[in-house]
């Protein structure tokens, strides 16, 4: 039970991204939308990256709303959150369809709003209305939010989307919000997004595992393929 638009992309012609390009590598066509990429594909720095933004509209549980916010990285944040608002929908866990969850998660969340109205929650009696920011204390975690967060594409295409997507083990609802953001950029560029998918993707997760194993357990194998294949070159030689 979840919603994620996305309300702003600032480069979805790959024109500003190709600007920066060129004046970090010190070239004179400034509209050549394919050196980001292959800025990407050599393994440079992706600091150009830094300068360009998605901005998504969220309804999600508390609990995803806390996994995104640890991106300290994020352009600008604006939450409708618990302190001003009041809670009115409890989200089920995604991991688990039992309805109990939903039977005691709706339970508390009427405790808590019977307390925002003023009514005692277990003897239905008149009392003083809470204050918002104190009933909050005993609403559920899994209340729905409404928020806007804007990250950099650099955060994007380095932690966000490899650690709550393609990373074993992610959490699912997570997961599934973040998947739905990915989904959403890629509409604005295709190449690029995919790009990003081939280079921080599961089969990239899989080939750094893998590398880490034929390092210890086969060196001969692993220092042949290094000799063969892993042969460097700079970025400023093209």
């Amino acid at each position: 039970m979840f919603d994620v638009k996305l309300i702003r992309y600032s480069d979805p012609d790959r024109k500003y991204l190709a600007h920066a390009a060129a004046v970090y590598l010190g070239k004179p066509d400034i509209d050549n939308i394919k050196r980001p990429l292959n800025i990407m594909k050599k393994g440079d720095t992706l600091a150009i990256f830094r300068g360009e933004s998605a901005r998504f509209e969220f309804k999600t549980s508390k609990v995803v709303y806390d996994h995104l916010i640890t991106y300290t990285t994020q352009n600008m944040r604006a939450c409708g959150g618990l302190r001003a608002n009041e809670a009115t929908v409890f989200v089920p866990p995604v991991e688990d369809d039992d309805p109990i969850y939903t039977q005691i998660g709706e339970k508390h969340l009427d405790n808590y709003r019977n307390l925002i109205h003023g009514i005692d929650p277990q003897s239905n009696d008149p009392i003083k209305k809470k204050k918002l920011q104190a009933a909050r204390s005993v609403a559920p975690v899994s209340v729905q939010l409404h928020y806007i967060f804007e990250f950099n594409f650099c955060t994007l295409i380095e932690a966000i989307f490899p650690q709550r997507i393609w990373t074993p083990g992610a959490q699912l609802d997570t997961k599934q919000v973040v998947q739905k953001m990915f989904e959403l950029v890629r509409e604005q560029d295709p190449e690029l997004w995919d790009l990003v998918y081939e280079l921080y993707g599961p089969e990239a997760q899989g080939w750094k595992k893998a590398r880490q194993k034929l390092k210890k357990e086969n060196p001969e194998l692993y220092h042949e393929i290094m000799d063969k294949y892993g042969k460097m070159t700079s970025m400023w030689e093209s």
